[in-house]
């Protein structure tokens, strides 16, 4: 008995090995062959953009953005032609517009072209506006389609490109083993005309795939290490040893869940290799289905659920008012005017959060109401006297708290908001929040804590907070912003909740 105590703990320390050491590796560099047209453009561009060869590991870093689909030809071409380093080289019109074409579409410039740009120059042209030119022209989307980049193109590409047996057997490979048997023939080549024209990446067709009726209904009734097995064969061609069989069936708590297994897999570099390998767009992202979670069971989610925070969230009573929860549901509403993490440290304060008009700690409040939700904005009273770093230690150190008198609380970390860009509370910036942002994104991640980006939206494609959303200039919201605020919450539990129904209890027979 002790022999066998003894053998059951050491696979155990074996398996949580596995999954520490496989983890970082998954978000390493990747060791494929860059992709011949994605390697030409990135030699093209440093050549003629900054006069020399690119160094090994930048060449290998762009080829890998580029390959994987975590950014476009038009961004690296952009951040690399108005680097310091090009505008040092100062070229004239003509020389810049020769550098475009050549970086762009692989070629001389022809002459009507050539004068049609240079003259726009000479008129008072941006050169930025005229490399958009070129950005936004078919010839450019054509190039990028035949590199197998995306391009950052308005345009849609006219090449004509031929679907490989590699794209082919990509999909028939993941259908075989998912039992994915009701595609037809059409079904099929539209997938592949997809993944050719990277209107779809190697990520999303596994999503859609794995994620059919008749592998869900199958995973129900089979054990996690047959589900195990399978996702290693469909992925890695071969079968899990006993080790990496029991640290997946361990991470998973003995039940079957599909969402941390297409993850699992998806993230593992030897996923990206061998797509890029394939010339095929691995991915970075996937459109989850959500078409069976409801409007009422995103509502119901927030039944036992509290918004946590400052002046900020204080306004979304008056929203609620006017506007109704909505997808919010019942959710509670604890804020408070000048609440900081400091104020909450200090009792004596006089801007602490109010239960039953008793001033408390946060994790005080949210045990005696019972709450197992919590979502959290807050750090721009914090900010306005201190580091975003520091603040960073007093957000983990508020949630710490919280977890410690709440055992089982979900903690979901919404965005500090931004603000506009007006002229009060100096101490206050964007670059503060941003940076405090990107902490507590990193603090979310390494601690398996849920977090929610509420600034891209609230800055509308500026650097500040969108003046329609704003109320008073500054960082108060009108209900218009905190619509934008609900609606990105709302979609994040939907979205949740979506990954969430592929969890499935085992209990053997």
């Amino acid at each position: 008995m002790r022999m066998r105590k003894l053998i059951k703990q050491l696979t155990a320390v074996l398996a949580a090995l596995i999954i520490l050491f496989e983890v970082p590796f998954m978000a390493g560099r990747v060791n494929a062959d860059p992709n011949p047209g994605v390697g030409d453009f990135v030699n093209r561009l440093y050549g003629y953009a900054l006069g020399r060869t690119p160094d090994p590991e930048g060449f290998n870093d762009w080829c890998y953005k580029l390959q994987c689909g975590e950014t476009n030809g038009a961004d690296v071409a952009r951040g690399i032609i108005f680097s310091q380093e090009a505008l040092n080289l100062n070229l004239d019109d003509s020389c810049f517009v020769d550098m475009l074409y050549h970086v762009f579409f692989n070629r001389a410039p022809d002459e009507t072209g050539m004068q049609v740009w240079v003259n726009a120059l000479a008129e008072g042209a941006d050169r930025g506006d005229v490399m958009m030119g070129f950005v936004n022209s078919g010839e450019w989307a054509d190039v990028c389609a035949s590199a197998g980049m995306y391009s950052g193109s308005a345009a849609t590409p006219s090449v004509q490109l031929a679907v490989t047996d590699d794209c082919y057997g990509y999909i028939d490979n993941l259908n075989s083993y998912f039992i994915n048997s009701s595609m037809t023939s059409e079904q099929r080549e539209s997938l592949a005309q997809d993944l050719t024209y990277l209107r779809t990446t190697c990520r999303q067709v596994a999503y859609d795939i794995i994620f059919n009726d008749d592998f869900i209904a199958a995973a129900k009734t089979s054990s996690p290490g047959k589900v195990v097995e399978i996702f290693y064969r469909a992925f890695e061609g071969r079968s899990p040893r006993t080790a990496e069989t029991y640290a997946l069936v361990s991470s998973m708590s003995g039940n079957i869940n599909l969402d941390y297994l297409y993850n699992y897999f998806v993230n593992r570099s030897s996923f990206t290799t061998s797509c890029i390998n394939k010339g095929l767009m691995p991915g970075t992202s996937v459109v989850l289905n959500t078409a069976g979670i409801t409007d009422v069971a995103v509502a119901d989610y927030f039944a036992d659920a509290a918004f946590v925070g400052n002046s900020v969230t204080a306004g979304f009573p008056l929203y609620f008012s006017a506007n109704g929860s909505g997808l919010l549901g019942d959710v509670q509403i604890y804020a408070r005017v000048s609440y900081s993490f400091l104020s909450d440290m200090n009792s004596m304060s006089g801007y602490m959060l109010q239960y039953n008009d008793i001033e408390m700690q946060a994790a005080q409040l949210l045990n005696m109401a019972g709450v197992r939700k919590v979502f959290i904005c807050m750090g721009t009273n914090d900010l306005v006297s201190a580091e975003a770093s520091v603040v960073a230690d007093r957000y983990a150190a508020y949630i710490d708290g919280i977890t410690a008198a709440n055992p089982g609380i979900r903690v979901f970390i919404v965005s500090t908001t931004p603000r506009c860009d007006s002229a009060q509370t100096p101490g206050l910036t964007n670059d503060k929040i941003d940076e405090l942002n990107a902490l507590m994104q990193a603090y979310c991640e390494s601690h398996r804590l849920d977090y929610i980006d509420i600034n891209t939206a609230l800055k509308n494609g500026t650097d500040a907070l969108y003046s329609g959303y704003s109320s008073d200039g500054y960082v108060h919201m009108n209900n218009t912003g905190y619509g934008v605020w609900a609606g990105q919450v709302a979609s994040y539990v939907r979205s949740m909740l979506a990954s969430e129904r592929h969890i499935y209890r085992y209990r053997g027979t």
